[in-house]
């Protein structure tokens, strides 16, 4: 059983670290490259814009370990991180919009994969903090700390 929770923004100043430590970006068809600053700030230009974009940023090359998975369409933004794959604590942090928390509403998100189907519950639509949360990732390997997330995670027991 799916179990879901809401990990509080934490207030207070947080830096941006200079160095780049997640070092793929790719798409969920197994392309992948380096990520560069120049390809981090055209990234992060391209979500305060709102533009349309379906990526992974991730730690190996075929994004097996842990990753973030960014999809905007139509204004709506929706990240997964997924943390522990393959592991009894394997789990996801998305972003969130708190009106659809109790909605199994479909998100009007085209994935780049072309078939996913993603919940209103796990969007949001502030393109200068989704900016804020890929650039963190990117720098430091960790969600960022400004925004509150929603972890989910299955019940060990079924």
């Amino acid at each position: 059983m799916l179990r879901e929770e809401i990990i509080p923004k934490k207030d207070g100043d947080i830096s941006m670290p200079d160095r780049i430590v997640i070092p793929y970006i790719g798409t969920v068809f197994g392309e992948a490259e380096e990520l560069t600053e120049i390809r981090l700030q055209t990234l992060v230009q391209q979500i305060q814009d709102g533009e349309s974009l379906g990526i992974i940023l991730g730690q190996d090359f075929d994004f097996e370990e842990d990753y973030m998975q960014i999809e905007i369409d139509g204004g709506r933004i929706c990240f997964q991180c997924i943390r522990d794959i393959g592991t009894d604590a394997e789990c996801f942090y998305s972003s969130f919009d708190p009106d659809f928390l109790d909605s199994e509403e479909e998100a009007p998100i085209n994935c780049a994969d072309g078939q996913s189907v993603l919940l209103m519950r796990h969007t949001m639509q502030d393109p200068v903090l989704a900016a804020k949360c890929v650039e963190y990732f990117a720098r430091t390997g960790a969600l960022y700390p400004g925004m509150a997330w929603l972890k989910g995670s299955w019940d060990a027991r079924e």
